[in-house]
């Protein structure tokens, strides 16, 4: 009987016979193979070494000291760097202010974390000579210095609202005397003879620096700041809107000069009425002050 002819696997198993056998052939595939598999080596190391493809959360440095941010930034493998530094008296020195990303935001392993910190040690500004000039201009002035107006008191004078003294803790300051930056600055100003007031400004819906300044203007104090439980970190009480005040605008209205005004704040804007056409709120909203208890204080 005639031979069958050779299988396709039997051809295939000679055809790689007759190349291994072939010594420039087989140190070829040799290579190709080493190449392979160190290729596939070094994708594996370094997919472990990144972690490719996979974030993680930024955690909160905001209020953290060095000490503390070195700890959790080891503990999360992020590197830290301080961009800039500020001073805010009431925040501890040497503590984080903000953080760039923001806490939560999805980064990879070793990603640098970027800060502005308090200030250890306030750079120290010349004090203005603001007695003589008005309200206004004072507070033009001393934030020209890095200084912010603090309390304004009033006495019976024919110059209305003209600044009759400085004072800095309680004593008065001197033009020249070097104060640290970012202090507060009282003054003492004339209010008139004829019992003169002033009007009571609609803060609803201001931000807390937005709601200080035109108090300023209307020569009026800020007194209790109240924060509800959405503003938990410093950069949510600057985020933060008036929901309610006190004394209530409900329309157009006088007050005597140097009176204190109490704000509520929060983050959650449908709290926040809604003014009607001639700019006077909802009087079911006053009602807030005495019916929805306020979790957080600030002075």
């Amino acid at each position: 009987m005639p031979k069958s002819s050779p299988s396709i696997k039997e051809k295939i198993s000679s055809l790689l016979k007759l190349i291994v056998s072939n010594v420039y052939v087989k140190n070829i595939l040799i290579a190709l193979g080493i190449s392979i598999a160190a290729f596939f080596l070094v994708f594996l190391f370094l997919n472990i070494f990144t972690r490719h493809g996979r974030t993680y959360p930024v955690p909160d440095f905001v209020g953290l000291n060095k000490q503390e941010v070195a700890e959790l930034a080891e503990e999360h493998n992020l590197r830290v760097s301080v961009t800039d530094s500020v001073f805010i008296m009431t925040r501890s020195p040497g503590t984080v202010i903000e953080q760039n990303p923001e806490p939560g935001t999805m980064v990879k392993s070793n990603r640098k974390i970027f800060f502005i910190v308090n200030a250890l040690n306030p750079q120290k500004v010349e004090m203005p000579n603001v007695v003589g000039v008005t309200l206004r201009q004072a507070k033009a002035m001393l934030d020209l210095q890095g200084l912010s107006v603090g309390k304004l008191d009033f006495i019976a004078d024919i110059a209305v609202n003209n600044v009759m003294e400085q004072r800095h803790n309680g004593s008065v300051i001197e033009p020249g005397q070097m104060v640290p930056k970012g202090s507060t600055i009282d003054l003492l100003l004339g209010r008139g003879l004829r019992g003169e007031q002033t009007a009571l400004p609609q803060l609803i819906g201001l931000k807390l620096l937005e709601a200080k300044n035109l108090l300023i203007e209307a020569s009026l104090n800020l007194g209790q700041i109240r924060f509800d439980e959405t503003v938990e970190t410093y950069k949510d009480s600057i985020e933060a809107k008036v929901y309610s005040q006190y004394p209530a605008y409900d329309g157009p209205r006088s007050i005597s000069f140097g009176a204190r005004v109490e704000l509520w704040l929060t983050l959650n804007e449908s709290r926040i009425p809604k003014p009607k056409v001639d700019g006077a709120i909802d009087s079911t909203y006053i009602k807030i002050l005495e019916e929805e208890p306020i979790e957080e204080v600030l002075e």
